[in-house]
C-alpha cells in the first residue's frame, strides 16, 4: 500500500470543507408525495393474532446474548407490567395481552418521486384502548434488526403500552426489494416513513380500530432507524400545518443513528489510523452502494468496483449488496472485524482524489445535523463506545441541533463486560425501549 493515510485524512477534511449544499434543495418537492400516499389504497397481505409472550419472544429473538443484563431484565419487567397477560386469568376474567399483526402494502414515492408500492407491518393491542400511535423506523437489515414484514422488529413490543405500531420497510426492502436499495438516503426514507404514518392512520380510522380520540404520535428508531426517525421529524416539519395537525406529533426518540455520514466516514479513517477494526465492515459497501443508487449522475462516472480492495471484492460482499441480494445476512458477516483498509481501496482514492471528494460530497447531502431546527420534543441517545455507529454522530447532532426541545443521553458501556462491537451497538436499544416504556422523556 503506497498511499499515506494522513494524506487521505487531509483529503477527507478538505472534501468536508468544500461541501456547500444545503437541505433547501431537497425540500422543494416533498408535498407531492403526500398527495399520492393519501389515496389510501391499502392491500392487506397477512394478519395474525399473538399473545404477549409470543410477541416479546419474536421481537427480541436477536437479543439472546444480552439476556441477564440490567437493561434486558428491566425491559422484560416493563413489558410484563404493560402487557397484562401474565396475571391470573380467573382473577381478571380475560387476558388483555392479545395483539394483531398486519402486513400491508401502501403507495408512496421513490427518490424520483415515482409511485411505488411499499410494505409495512402494523402491530396493535386487540382488547385495549389504543392510546398512542408510534411510527417505528427499523434498524439496518444486516444487524439484529430485520425488515419488519419479514421479522418482527424489537420495537413491536411497544404495542403493550397501548400503541398502534406502524413499521414501514424502507424503499429497496420488503415489497420494493426489486428497487435499488437506498440504505442511508435520509431524504427518501424520512419522506416515505411519514407517508406510511399518514396512510396507515387513515387505515386505522377506516377499520374503526379502538383508537383513543386524544391519541398522540411518537416517532421512534434505533441505529439506521435512529437517523430515519430524525429525518422523519424533519419531514413532518416540512409538511403543512394541516398535515402536522393530523399527525399530532408528541415526541421523537433517536438512538445511535448515523446522522452525519461524512463525519462517520472520517471517524472510520481515524480509527483505522489507530489500528482499530470495524465492528460491521459491511457498512462501507452499503453506504457506497446507496450513494451510487441515490446519486447516479454524480457517482455514475466512477466504477463501484474501484472503491474496494481485491481482498474485499473476493468475498462477494460488495456484489451481494449491489445486487440487493436475498439472504445477504449470510454474506456480510464475512467482513466483521476487518480493518477499513482491508475493505476500502485507499490506493484508488489516493490516485483519483476527485472520486473520494464526490463520494464525501454525496454523503454530506444526507447530513441530518445541519440546515434545520427541531420544533418538537426530541431525545437523542447514544452508546459510548458504539462499535458500529461512531459516537461522533451524537456529538455532531448535539452540537448543531441542541435547543430547549432536545434532551440528550450518553449511555456509558463497560467494555470489560460488553466487548463485542455489535453488542455495544445493540445494548442502547434496550435502554431506549425501557425508557419509552417508562415514558421517561
Amino acid at each position: 500500500m503506497h498511499f499515506k493515510k494522513s494524506a487521505l485524512m487531509a483529503l477527507v477534511v478538505v472534501a468536508l470543507g468544500i461541501v456547500s449544499c444545503t437541505q433547501e434543495d431537497e425540500a422543494l418537492n416533498v408535498q407531492t408525495s403526500e398527495e399520492i400516499a393519501s389515496d389510501g389504497d391499502i392491500t392487506v397481505l397477512e394478519e395474525n393474532v399473538v399473545n404477549g409472550q409470543e410477541l416479546f419472544s419474536d421481537a427480541m429473538s436477536g437479543m439472546e446474548q444480552l439476556k441477564g443484563s440490567e437493561a434486558y431484565d428491566a425491559l422484560k419487567e416493563a413489558f410484563d407490567k404493560a402487557d397484562n397477560s401474565n396475571a391470573d386469568a380467573q382473577t381478571r376474567g380475560i387476558s388483555l395481552g392479545l395483539y394483531k399483526t398486519v402486513k400491508v402494502e401502501y403507495t408512496t414515492t421513490d427518490q424520483d418521486m415515482k409511485p411505488v408500492k411499499a410494505s409495512a407491518l402494523i402491530v396493535y393491542p386487540i382488547l385495549k384502548k389504543i392510546k398512542q400511535v408510534m411510527l417505528i423506523n427499523h434498524g439496518t437489515q444486516v444487524g439484529f434488526m430485520m425488515v419488519p414484514t419479514k421479522f418482527t422488529s424489537a420495537e413491536a413490543i411497544m404495542a403493550a403500552t397501548g400503541s398502534l405500531c406502524i413499521m414501514p420497510d424502507y424503499i429497496g426492502l420488503g415489497s420494493t426489494s426489486n428497487h435499488a436499495d437506498l440504505y442511508l438516503n435520509h431524504d427518501v426514507h424520512g419522506r416515505t416513513s411519514v407517508d406510511a404514518l399518514l396512510t396507515l392512520l387513515d387505515y386505522a380510522k377506516d377499520k374503526k380500530l379502538n383508537l383513543d380520540s386524544n391519541y398522540k404520535t411518537t416517532i421512534l428508531g434505533y441505529s439506521q432507524g435512529g437517523s430515519v426517525s430524525l429525518a422523519s421529524l424533519r419531514e413532518v416539519q416540512r409538511r403543512d400545518k394541516a398535515t402536522q395537525a393530523r399527525i399530532r406529533l408528541d415526541k421523537v426518540f433517536c438512538g445511535d443513528g448515523p446522522y452525519d455520514l461524512s463525519r462517520t466516514f472520517q471517524t472510520y479513517i481515524e480509527d483505522y489510523e489507530q489500528g482499530k477494526k470495524m465492528g460491521l465492515g459491511a457498512v462501507i459497501p452499503m453506504v457506497i452502494n446507496s450513494m451510487f443508487n441515490s446519486y447516479p449522475t454524480e457517482m455514475g462516472i466512477y466504477n463501484y468496483r474501484d472503491f474496494f480492495t481485491d481482498k474485499c471484492w473476493k468475498t462477494g460482499v460488495p456484489q451481494a449488496i449491489r445486487e440487493n441480494r436475498e439472504g445477504v445476512l449470510d454474506v456480510v458477516a464475512k467482513l466483521n472485524g476487518w480493518k477499513l483498509g482491508e475493505i476500502f481501496n485507499f490506493d484508488y482514492c489516493n490516485a483519483q482524489p476527485e472520486a473520494l471528494e464526490t463520494l464525501i460530497r454525496m454523503m454530506d447531502r444526507q447530513n441530518l445535523c445541519k440546515g434545520w431546527t427541531p420544533e418538537y420534543k426530541l431525545k437523542l441517545l447514544h452508546c459510548n463506545p458504539d462499535g458500529v455507529v461512531p459516537f461522533s454522530n451524537y456529538e455532531e447532532a448535539v452540537k448543531y441541533l441542541k435547543n430547549d426541545k432536545v434532551t440528550t443521553e450518553e449511555v456509558s458501556i463497560n467494555t470489560n463486560l460488553i466487548s463485542d462491537p455489535l453488542l455495544q451497538h445493540v445494548y442502547g436499544m434496550l435502554v431506549m425501549l425501557k425508557e419509552v416504556f417508562a415514558d421517561e422523556y
